[in-house]
């Protein structure tokens, strides 16, 4: 997952990659029942309750381009030009940490259109109903995480209150081979392409088309 589009050049000279082999914590999340032996080196996107979006960019980092407080003032002057050209927008650089050659950096965004617009990403996450409204294509076969049986168009529109992820990745040849997706409450239903790991994660593949997540 790149740090937005907007600085893409500087990433593509600074990393390389995005399965890195950093620091490890072997720790069971009993909550959600994924080890974070495996978080710990995959870049995710997380949707908070209140609607704001926590984005984990996991990658290694090669030095020899550009030293660890340059790339973080570039990401923070990127941050800084996307709030001024969308003054309602809400983004802040949490923490950026570099060790043992993997950067690992911790971005919250006020909402997933701020997120979507400065990772310049297609990515919805909100209510069936919204998403409808929105002028998605909702006319898809979800697989039941509970029984293995299949639901489509009207049983979601039927589902208004649930909410749904979808992400479609950016056609990039350095685009992850997986990104993991942390819902706030129990996943119910996803589409080819999203494999489950948690009762509230996914792991999403490259493959072209959207990869739905429907939730409590």
């Amino acid at each position: 997952m790149k740090i937005g589009k907007l600085i893409m050049p500087i990433l593509c000279f600074c990393m390389l990659g995005l399965t890195a082999c950093g620091e490890v914590i072997q720790q069971e999340n009993e909550s959600n029942g994924v080890t974070d032996e495996v978080a710990a080196t995959m870049s995710s996107i997380s949707i908070e309750k209140d609607g704001s979006i926590s984005s984990t960019i996991i990658e290694n980092f090669i030095e020899s381009y550009y030293n660890e407080d340059d790339l973080k003032s570039m990401i923070e002057s990127a941050i800084d030009e996307y709030k001024a050209a969308n003054i309602t927008a809400q983004i802040e650089l949490k923490s950026f940490k570099v060790k043992d050659g993997v950067t690992n950096i911790l971005m919250e965004f006020g909402d997933y259109q701020t997120y979507a617009g400065f990772d310049r990403e297609d990515f919805f996450a909100g209510t069936i109903r919204d998403a409808n409204m929105a002028g998605y294509d909702l006319n898809v076969t979800l697989k039941s995480i509970a029984d293995n049986t299949t639901v489509s168009k009207p049983e979601l529109l039927g589902m208004g209150d649930s909410h749904i992820v979808i992400f479609e990745y950016a056609e990039e040849p350095d685009a992850p081979e997986q990104l993991r997706i942390n819902c706030y409450d129990e996943i119910l239903y996803v589409n080819d392409g999203v494999t489950v790991v948690g009762k509230k994660s996914a792991d999403i593949s490259s493959s072209k088309g959207f990869k739905i997540i429907v939730f409590k």
